[in-house]
C-alpha cells in the first residue's frame, strides 16, 4: 500500500471532540490496548500535539494518518467489501505494544527483501512450530483478518497484513499459495514520514499455534471419557427424568434490563446500609459488576444505554435512591430509600444470582492478597550524605579520593581537627591557614569564628547526596543532591482537573500497581506518562480529578511513605 511515494495535504490539529470519538473507536477495535499506550497514541490533554494528515496514494486511495509529534501511530482506510472504515496500526505503535493484534505470523529474515519489492507473504515462507501443520494449527484464523508480520523469533513486527484465506483453507492447500497481503511494512513510505527508527528485538515467548496432534487427541479422549462417566452416572428412571427439568437453573436471564434490576435490588436489600455515602456512580457500577464474575454488564444491550440513565430510572420510577452531582459531571448516590418500598420488600434473590454470588465469594481471598502493596513494597532507609573534595579533605582527615560522610561524622572530624591543632579558644575556633582558605579570609592571626560558622563553611564546601537502602537490593542506591519529595499537584486543564504524581521512580514504587490502587479506590482513570526530561521528574502518574488527599493517604497508609517525603502543591 505504501511501497510508492504518496502526496500529502499537510497536518491538521484534531479537535478535542474528535479525539474522544477516535479514542472510543480505537478501544472498540483494540480492547486489549493499555491505557498508557492509548493516551500516548491519542492524547486528550489541551495543548498536546495530535494531528491528522490526508494522503493520496499512487493507487488512488485516500487515507487519513494520525500522528503525535510527527510519529504516525495509526491510519484509517475504507474496507471495499463492507464499505466501513478500518483503523490500522503502524509499526511505530506495534513497537510500543507488539501484542495489539491477536494474529501474528513469523517468517524468515531473507523474505523481507521480497516484501519490500511488493511481494505477498507466501504460506511456504511461514515459520511453524516443530510439531508440523495439522487441521487445528490455524483453527482460529479467519479470512481477511488483520495480522502482524515478524521476522525469525523477534516478537516485534516489521509490518501488518491481511490474510487471504481462513485456517482450514490453509491446511487443505498443503501450505501453498498466498497467505498474507502486506498493507504496511518497515522502511516503506509511511514509515519514512516518522522518526525512521529501527526494529527493536525481543524473543517471542508465547505459543502462537497448536500443532501437537497427540495432545489434541489426548484431550479429546479425556473429554470423551468424562462424558461417558457422566452418562453412566445418570439415573435414567422416569421419576428422575420428569424431575430434572424443574431443577435446572438458568445461567442468567437473556434481558439485560432484568439482570441490572435484579443485581440492583439485591445490593439495595442486602448491602446498602454498609456503603459509605456519597457513593460515586462509577464505583457502584464496579460493585454491581463484581457480583457476577464472568458476565459483562453491557449497558448498550439494555434500554437505558447509559448507567446514569439506569440510576435515574431507579430514582424516579422505583424511588430507591437519591442522586446528586458531587462535582460538575460526577454523579453520586447520596442516600438509599429502603423503608416502605413494596418492590424491595417482595424481592427474593433468584437462583442464577446466587450461583454467581457463590462464585464471587470464592475469589476475594486471592484478590485481597494480590492487592496488598505493603507486602510487595517497603519504604527504603534514607541516609543523608555529603561528598568530600580537596577543600575539606585535610580538615576531615580524608585521602585525596572521594568519600561520602554522614553529618555527625563530619562534625566529629572537624572537632578532632580543631582539638588536634590546639585551635579551640573559649568556645570559639582560631583560624589556621587551612581554615582561612576554607573561609576565604587572609588575616587569620586575629580571626576567631564560632563552631556553627565553621561547621556551616565545611558543609557549604561539600556536595550533598542521598543514600537509599532497599530491602530487595544488596547494595544501596546513591543519588547526587538532596532527595526529592513525592509531588502531588492538581492542575486545571481545559475545565478539567488532573492530579499529577511525580518523583515516584526515585523510591522504586511500582507505578502500575499504584495506578491500579487509584482506579479501584477513587474510581477514576489513572495512567502513566513518559518522563519529563526538562524537569527531570521521571515517569508521572496522571489521575482524573483532584485526588491529592486520596493519593497522600494511600502513600502513607499502604506504602509507608513518611509525611515529610510527600509534598502537596
Amino acid at each position: 500500500m505504501f511501497r510508492k511515494d504518496f502526496k500529502s495535504k499537510g497536518y491538521t490539529q484534531v479537535k478535542s471532540s474528535d479525539r474522544k470519538k477516535l479514542r472510543q473507536q480505537f478501544q472498540q477495535t483494540y480492547p486489549s490496548i493499555p491505557d498508557d499506550i492509548l493516551s500516548l497514541t491519542i492524547p486528550l490533554g489541551k495543548g498536546e500535539d495530535f494531528t491528522s494528515c490526508r494522503l493520496l496514494l499512487s493507487t488512488g486511495d485516500d487515507i487519513l494518518v494520525y500522528s503525535t509529534n510527527k510519529i504516525p501511530w495509526f491510519f484509517i482506510v475504507e474496507d471495499i467489501k463492507t464499505k466501513t472504515e478500518r483503523i490500522l496500526p503502524t509499526v511505530y505503535l506495534l513497537w510500543k505494544y507488539p501484542d495489539l493484534l491477536k494474529l501474528k505470523f513469523h517468517t524468515h529474515k531473507h523474505v523481507f527483501n521480497y516484501l519490500m519489492n511488493g511481494a505477498d507473504l507466501m504460506l511456504p515462507g511461514l515459520l511453524l512450530p516443530p510439531g508440523g501443520v495439522t487441521l487445528h494449527t490455524f483453527r482460529h484464523v479467519q479470512r481477511d483478518e488483520l495480522c502482524s508480520i515478524c521476522l525469525d523469533d523477534n516478537r516485534y513486527p516489521i509490518g501488518i497484513g491481511q490474510t487471504t484465506m481462513d485456517g482450514e483453507d490453509m491446511y487443505m492447500s498443503g501450505m501453498k499459495g498466498r497467505g498474507v497481503v502486506p498493507l504496511h511494512i518497515y522502511q516503506d513510505a509511511l514509515w519514512n514520514i516518522g522518526p525512521r527508527s529501527e526494529v527493536p528485538y525481543e524473543k517471542e515467548q508465547r505459543q502462537l499455534f497448536v500443532t501437537d496432534q497427540e495432545k489434541i487427541n489426548e484431550n479429546t479422549e479425556q473429554a470423551c471419557a468424562q462424558a461417558s462417566n457422566d452418562f453412566n452416572s445418570l439415573n435414567l428412571n422416569e421419576g428422575s427424568i420428569s424431575a430434572s427439568p424443574s431443577n435446572e437453573v438458568p445461567d442468567h436471564p437473556e434481558s439485560m434490563d432484568e439482570i441490572l434490576d435484579t443485581i440492583f435490588f439485591y445490593l439495595c436489600q442486602r448491602k446498602a446500609k454498609s456503603y459509605e455515602l456519597p457513593l460515586l456512580a462509577s464505583h457502584f457500577y464496579t460493585i454491581m459488576q463484581d457480583c457476577v464474575p464472568g458476565l459483562t454488564l453491557d449497558l448498550k444491550l439494555s434500554s437505558h444505554k447509559k448507567f446514569s440513565k439506569f440510576l435515574q430510572y431507579q430514582q424516579q420510577i422505583n424511588n430507591l435512591i437519591s442522586l446528586d452531582e458531587t462535582k460538575p459531571g460526577v454523579l453520586a448516590i447520596i442516600s438509599f430509600n429502603l423503608i416502605n418500598n413494596p418492590q424491595l420488600d417482595h424481592f427474593r434473590t433468584p437462583a442464577w444470582l446466587k450461583n454467581y454470588l457463590t462464585k464471587a465469594s470464592s475469589t476475594p481471598a486471592a484478590t485481597t492478597e494480590s492487592d496488598q502493596p505493603m507486602i510487595k513494597y517497603t519504604f527504603p532507609t534514607i541516609t543523608e550524605l555529603w561528598k568530600t573534595n580537596s577543600r575539606v579533605n585535610e580538615i576531615l582527615g580524608c585521602s585525596t579520593s572521594t568519600h561520602y560522610l554522614r553529618p555527625d561524622e563530619i562534625r566529629q572530624a572537624v572537632r578532632s581537627y580543631v582539638m588536634k591543632n590546639n585551635l579551640n579558644q573559649e568556645k570559639q575556633v582560631k583560624l589556621d591557614p587551612i581554615l582561612s582558605r576554607l573561609l576565604k579570609t587572609t588575616n587569620q592571626s586575629s580571626m576567631l569564628v564560632s563552631w556553627n560558622e565553621l561547621n556551616s563553611a565545611v558543609f557549604d564546601a561539600m556536595s550533598p547526596s542521598t543514600e537509599l537502602l532497599f530491602t530487595h537490593l544488596e547494595q544501596p542506591v546513591r543519588i547526587n543532591g538532596h532527595l526529592q519529595s513525592i509531588e502531588l499537584e492538581c492542575i486545571d486543564r481545559n475545565r478539567k482537573r488532573q492530579t499529577f504524581i511525580r518523583h515516584l521512580d526515585i523510591y522504586q514504587i511500582d507505578l502500575n500497581e499504584l495506578c491500579k490502587r487509584i482506579r479501584q479506590g477513587a474510581s477514576v482513570s489513572a495512567v502513566i506518562n513518559e518522563a519529563d526530561e526538562a524537569k527531570r521528574t521521571g515517569r508521572i502518574i496522571m489521575a482524573q480529578g483532584n485526588q491529592v488527599s486520596f493519593v497522600a493517604r494511600l502513600l502513607k497508609d499502604d506504602y509507608g511513605v513518611p509525611s515529610k517525603h510527600i509534598k502537596e502543591i
